[in-house]
């Protein structure tokens, strides 16, 4: 199970493809994984925390039956595949990161396990730059937008949004690994996948993907730079500032440089005399992947002065989330506590808000964002206990680059949402979470107890 559940790692972009192209695989096999998880779980040696996580996991699933049984009783239009095919999507990452806390807890006294998994996510990454390359190439690449005035596209990816995560949270990993290369060939192997996947992120077009790269190439360099007068070894603080300035350079030129009006020229194009529907619409589509209210992050607009204002900095999440809180103001005081269900009390077709957390607390309840957000704040409690316990001795340069992923992949959800309650994206956050703790934690010495 335990190698399973590390080669289940590798499969994500293949599973990502085939949800885009309509093949039926992915959803069950992301099923599949959850229930092999379970097991594992159940069979796991390590007593006390095994007690503590079936407990919580049996709690959730109590929850969501309440939660589901009041949104069929109250709740009308209601669509019971919807509100379960959702309930199961956000009770994946949850139940993936306690599984990954326990494979990780196995494998931490056999095996380098962290070596490898920064090794697997640095493939998936070099996976989807190349997939990216080939769908510009021959110019069947998903557009992010619906707009015509925005560009950037998801390549053979279903929505652009959680590709963003995914490469937002995975870039550190990449460059993490990038710098622990032991040799000078390695290390310029490498150099190519990281221009990819950072042109990949270019090219979604979103937010995320370009304060992502700043921030992680930007933390790379004062890293490098330090261990470069500490170690007297100065190739990574020549690579990562270098990467860093041609980051910088080339955001004009790209999609994201577009869309956030930071090209060169001053554009200011008219206004589109047609439009281009998004296919997800409203709402989203089921299929694969969590899709949203309407293109990668909504429609942004500016003020009178050209400036762009609060609400296009949160591509109009303000105006969903405001509509949401009035539905849940209005709505009963069972779902109040247990949650309006996916998209809420909708009137025709369900949409989300775009942020996870006020999806979590508006889809789920009081209740319900209790349940859900208690392994959350828990495993950043137990990581800051670590850190303050152990005199930040554990704060070396790869928990800083941990921290920095875990801290974009929170980031995200909140902001942009397609993170908690998307599977393609979640699993990267539950890892990379499981993987903190851990890489936080004492050593120990193994024991079933």
């Amino acid at each position: 199970m335990e190698i399973y559940l590390i080669v289940f790692i590798l499969l994500q972009p293949i599973l990502d493809i085939t949800a885009y192209i309509n093949l039926p695989i992915s959803e069950p096999i992301r099923v599949l994984t959850l229930f092999l998880g379970l097991i594992y779980v159940l069979l796991s040696p390590y007593k006390r925390a095994k007690m503590f996580s079936i407990s919580y996991i049996v709690l959730l699933g109590i929850f969501m039956g309440l939660s589901l049984v009041n949104n069929l009783m109250v709740k009308e239009p209601v669509s019971l595949i919807t509100e379960t095919t959702y309930i199961i999507k956000t009770s994946y990452f949850l139940i993936m990161l306690i599984v990954y806390y326990f494979v990780f807890k196995s494998l931490s006294e056999r095996i380098d396990w962290r070596s490898k998994l920064q090794k697997y996510l640095t493939i998936n990454l070099t996976v989807i730059g190349v997939v990216m390359v080939i769908a510009s190439l021959t110019d069947t690449g998903k557009r992010s937008y619906g707009m015509l005035d925005k560009e950037g596209h998801s390549g053979w990816f279903y929505s652009a949004n959680e590709l963003s995560a995914i490469l937002g949270i995975g870039f550190a990993i990449m460059i993490l690994f990038l710098m622990k290369q032991p040799t000078v060939k390695k290390l310029f192997l490498l150099i190519p996948a990281v221009i990819v996947t950072a042109w990949a992120i270019f090219t979604v077009g979103t937010k995320v993907g370009l304060g992502s790269i700043l921030m992680v190439l930007a933390l790379g360099s004062l890293i490098a730079l330090f261990e470069a007068f500490k170690k007297k070894a100065w190739l990574n603080a020549i690579v990562l500032p270098a990467l860093f300035v041609v980051s910088i350079l080339a955001i004009p030129y790209t999609a994201v440089g577009n869309n956030m009006d930071l090209t060169y020229e001053n554009n200011n194009p008219a206004p589109d005399t047609e439009t281009e529907t998004d296919e997800e619409g409203s709402g989203g589509n089921d299929t694969g992947t969590e899709e949203g209210t309407g293109g990668a992050e909504g429609e942004e607009e500016d003020d009178s002065s050209g400036n762009v204002d609060a609400t296009a900095l949160l591509s109009n999440r303000d105006v969903f989330l405001g509509e949401k809180v009035e539905q849940f103001r209005q709505a009963p005081i069972s779902q109040k506590l247990l949650g309006m269900g996916r998209g809420g009390n909708y009137e025709y077709e369900p949409s989300l808000v775009e942020m996870d957390l006020m999806d979590w607390f508006l889809n789920f309840g009081i209740v319900g964002f209790v349940i859900l957000m208690t392994p959350v704040v828990y495993f950043i409690y137990m990581i800051l206990k670590n850190l303050i316990t152990s005199r930040f001795r554990v704060l070396t340069g790869e928990n800083l680059f941990i921290g920095v992923a875990v801290g974009i992949g929170l980031g995200t959800a909140f902001l942009a949402g397609h993170v908690l309650s998307a599977p393609a994206a979640g699993i990267y956050l539950a890892l990379l979470l499981a993987y903190l703790y851990r890489s936080t934690k004492p050593s120990q010495k193994i024991s079933p107890t």
